[in-house]
């Protein structure tokens, strides 16, 4: 990784992401697919073989990394291949640095967003519910109700954000 072109690529589509998610809150299919072949068309073209392989670990990687959160219903299919087409050009190892500073600018965005809306106090009183009635009744309560304000979290910023930092720290060597 490290060709002007890449990175060029990269740029325009986690900005095309970031905006498209924030906006329509969905990360379309046509942007991660896009980039994916991208990322793979240009590594094949400039190291052959290589290039080719190291692209597939990398998408395989970056979606390996998301795949639970999505099972569990934590974040969209959107974001897990945008993760995914991100792997494809900057390879397996570094996929792995975006998506742990990925992950914790998304904490640090999360708790800004409770913070403004006024979400911590709800969470710290539904965390106060459960652990006394588990106490009183040695049983864990469980609500399907969801809360009609809960803040959305974009996540295609936070991992255009943390693929930044990785690639800025890998660019002067801190990583």
């Amino acid at each position: 990784m490290g060709s002007s072109i890449l990175l060029s690529g990269l740029a325009l589509g986690l900005v095309v992401a970031a905006v498209t998610d924030v906006w329509n809150g969905r990360i379309p299919n046509w942007l991660t697919f896009s980039l994916a072949f991208f990322g793979i068309g240009v590594q094949s073209w400039e190291y052959g073989w290589d290039g080719f392989l190291f692209s597939l670990e990398g998408l395989a990687i970056g979606l390996a990394c998301l795949m639970f959160f999505y099972v569990k219903g934590g974040m969209g299919a959107g974001d897990v291949k945008l993760l995914g087409a991100i792997g494809t050009i900057v390879g397996p190892g570094q996929v792995v640095f975006a998506f742990a500073f990925g992950a914790m600018l998304g904490g640090l965005y999360s708790l800004a967003l409770l913070f403004n809306q006024g979400g911590l106090r709800h969470i710290w009183d539904r965390v106060f519910l459960l652990l006394s009635t588990l106490k009183i009744t040695r049983t864990i309560p469980v609500s399907d109700d969801k809360i009609s304000a809960e803040p959305k979290l974009r996540y295609a910023l936070v991992l255009g954000l943390g693929t930044v930092v990785a690639q800025t720290l890998f660019y002067y060597g801190v990583l």
